[in-house]
């Protein structure tokens, strides 16, 4: 397994704090990315994010070479279980969405939204995205319209608070809840707590892809490269710096951050069969 390419990079600019990470082993190649945290926890020096994307990392790093995927997301999940409180509620849980391919079995997991792509894959496959996010994303954006509308906000310029943000807090703060939970809002992703089979994405790669590209959310679109992918991004925040638009979602780029999350792109080849 071959590292193609490889890039991380966090919204501000500053790797101490990046939430996003890759890792690459033998039999194994992640992107994990660790969720914003809207509670106000820390741990240390860490905010939660960080700590869950820390506890996924080193998990995938001593996953044996023919684990199949729940085994692997069980270790994810205990390790990250070992280094939280067991009595947190779910809307304070620390937690990151992890998507990895399997060298030994040819297979591609993901549990949450950390997207992946290959030659004729459609977009709709491998960059799913949680039903909660989009609702979230228009109750910011249409909160944003009206700030516009009111003259108390000019969308030409992003400031430091944003108000369609603030408000879409009401369910922000509250997601949690539904984090793996079965139903139309339950979404994925490692919190120490199980995850449910059935949000786990098991994806056999074809005989005839020798190349994956896994990336983080942090990139709206997963380009055939990394250049293609970061070329696309810079053009999309360029035309839509408030994330209402084409990047539409629960927050934008504020003064001092780079893009408006963190972002990981990994490209690796491998035989075909």
């Amino acid at each position: 397994m071959e590292i193609v390419e490889q890039l991380v990079v966090g919204k501000y600019g500053d790797p101490e704090v990046c939430e996003d990470a890759i890792v690459v082993t033998a039999e194994h190649a992640a992107v994990i990315d660790g969720a914003t945290d809207v509670s106000g926890r820390r741990y240390g020096s860490a905010a939660a994010g960080w700590w869950a994307m820390a506890a996924c990392r080193d998990a995938v790093r001593r996953l044996p070479r023919y684990v199949d995927s729940h085994t692997a997301v069980a270790a994810m999940t205990a390790e990250l279980a070992a280094r939280i409180d067991s009595e947190l509620i779910a809307s304070e849980r620390p937690s990151a969405a992890v998507t990895v391919y399997s060298r030994a079995r040819r297979e591609i997991w993901q549990v949450g939204d950390a997207g992946f792509a290959y030659r004729g894959l459609p977009a709709s496959v491998g960059q799913p995205r949680k039903l909660v996010d989009e609702v979230a994303a228009s109750f910011r954006a249409a909160v944003l319209a009206a700030e516009a509308a009111a003259g108390t906000i000019s969308m030409d310029r992003v400031v430091e608070v944003d108000p369609g943000r603030l408000a879409a807090r009401a369910l922000t703060g509250r997601q949690g809840a539904l984090r793996n939970s079965t139903g139309p809002y339950g979404y994925a992703a490692i919190d120490g707590r199980p995850v449910p089979p059935s949000l786990v994405v098991v994806h056999p790669v074809p005989d005839d892809i020798d190349e994956v590209v896994i990336a983080s959310d942090g990139y709206p679109v997963i380009g055939e490269t990394l250049a293609e992918s970061e070329s696309k991004l810079a053009s999309l925040l360029e035309k839509d710096p408030w994330c209402v638009a084409e990047l539409a979602g629960t927050k934008g780029v504020l003064p001092g951050q780079v893009s408006f999350d963190d972002r990981a792109y990994l490209r690796i080849r491998f035989p075909a069969r």
